[in-house]
């Protein structure tokens, strides 16, 4: 079905029972900070299924197996990705935005399309939508360029000297920590966290 006569997804499935999600962005960041706490060890793998369960669906899943913990997470990570970058999906290569260490442009580039990130919790899908057309004059898609120089090896003598007199090298380097993602990643860090809670069980590895 074609993005433009789809309509938001507003519900996952888990065992045969329908449950809203929760489309705030803000929820979906945190979901992702939650499940790549556990993936580095962070956050135990049962409280980061806990954490995800309960800020996008609003539930408490002391009493669920594990094939519905599973199934949720599954659920949750499709639909983040089913909203992820499209230029980015499937692509090898280091990413060149981190939704942490850019938080600060990330704002400043809304308030150019007339979107308060601070005063208005705009859903997941319309942040990514947005995310795709930031203005060009933005400060942040500058730094994304110089990034993907860098990256590139195709840096030119002007952007070095545009980074050492204007940005700072410690703009230009991604720390560690959530970094764009795209559709490979979403999986993998879901699959990291159902492996470690079957680990915990004694299970062997899906």
């Amino acid at each position: 079905m074609s993005r433009l006569t789809e309509r938001a997804q507003t519900s996952i499935t888990v065992g045969g029972i329908e449950y809203p999600l929760n489309p705030s962005y803000r929820n979906a960041l945190l979901t992702w900070d939650a499940m790549e706490a556990a993936a580095t060890g962070e956050l135990s793998t049962l409280a980061a299924a806990f954490a995800s369960c309960e800020i996008m669906l609003g539930v408490d899943i002391d009493d669920w197996d594990e094939p519905d913990i599973n199934e949720a997470l599954r659920e949750i990570a499709e639909y983040l990705s089913k909203y992820s970058r499209n230029s980015e999906k499937n692509d090898p290569r280091p990413p060149v935005l981190s939704i942490t260490q850019d938080a600060a442009y990330i704002h400043d580039a809304f308030q150019l399309l007339g979107v308060d990130l601070d005063g208005e919790d705009i859903t997941y899908p319309r942040f990514m939508s947005l995310m795709r057309v930031l203005p060009d004059k933005s400060p942040l898609c500058r730094i994304v360029h110089l990034r993907q120089q860098r990256r590139d090896g195709k840096l030119t003598k002007e952007e070095r000297r545009e980074i050492d007199r204007v940005w700072g090298w410690d703009v230009i380097y991604l720390r560690d920590g959530r970094q764009s993602k795209n559709a490979a990643d979403d999986f993998n860090t879901v699959r990291e966290l159902q492996n470690k809670l079957r680990a915990e069980k004694g299970l062997p590895p899906i």
